[in-house]
């Protein structure tokens, strides 16, 4: 795909805790090279990879550490932007190369259906919400934000208080410097998947104590233009293609 003026100004920050199964891992990392091209990588994984520059994840596992393994790969870029890859994430050229924030804003891609891997039936969702796996800032702001955080929060913060960079209630209930923040939409999306090892799963409570429990956003398809069907790619996550 064509990318005018944003060549060159990308890395990509790709985290793993190397729970996923060895047929999606193959699957996913095709397309995440397929779609960044020759754009640097670096990745931060609980297992050694063979993925761009490679740092060995530390610390407990949960959304703080996500930021700070966020902050980690930020500081060592070089690029103007960086880019969040999850390993439960396909990503399309689309989402790295259509779009630019300003240097004083964050941005996140809407363009992303989910996939629960648990359902009889697979279909893909949208929900009606931002989300951290979509996110391409100016690393600048990244590391200014974050530092902020880790500066603040010396020993993390539970993940019940703990969000996008951007998100007004994220910023208030941390009670940190609020930043700007865009959201926008690409052709073809990324599809998040939902699976039982996913960092989410056990963690989200509200604040009674309850478990959350996700559902299917409004709008819903068995099949949608670039990725096709939504059990085909259920049945690579489940080692059946």
């Amino acid at each position: 795909m064509p990318r005018p003026h944003y060549a060159n100004d990308l890395t990509a920050i790709y985290y793993s805790s190397n729970k996923m199964p060895d047929r999606w891992v193959s699957f996913q990392l095709e397309h995440l090279r397929k779609s960044l091209g020759d754009a640097p990588i670096i990745s931060i994984t609980r297992k050694p990879m063979d993925l761009g520059t490679n740092l060995p994840q530390e610390g407990a596992p949960g959304y703080w550490r996500i930021y700070m393994t966020i902050l980690q790969g930020a500081l060592l870029a070089t690029t103007p932007y960086v880019a969040t890859a999850e390993d439960d994430v396909l990503y399309t050229p689309e989402h790295f190369w259509t779009f630019r924030p300003p240097l004083d804003t964050m941005s996140y891609n809407r363009s992303r259906w989910s996939l629960f891997t648990w359902d009889p039936n697979p279909i893909f969702c949208l929900r009606q919400r931002l989300n951290n796996s979509t996110m391409i800032g100016p690393r600048e702001l990244v590391i200014e934000t974050l530092t902020e955080w880790k500066t603040k929060y010396p020993e993390g913060r539970p993940d019940t208080l703990v969000g996008e960079i951007g998100r007004p209630i994220v910023e208030r209930n941390l009670r940190v410097t609020p930043r700007k923040m865009v959201e926008w939409y690409c052709t073809n999306p990324v599809i998040q998947l939902n699976h039982p090892t996913g960092s989410d799963i056990g963690n989200s409570r509200r604040a009674d104590g309850r478990k959350m429990v996700k559902h299917h956003g409004q709008i819903t398809a068995v099949e949608i233009p670039y990725w096709g069907k939504a059990v085909d790619i259920v049945h690579i996550y489940e080692g059946k293609a």
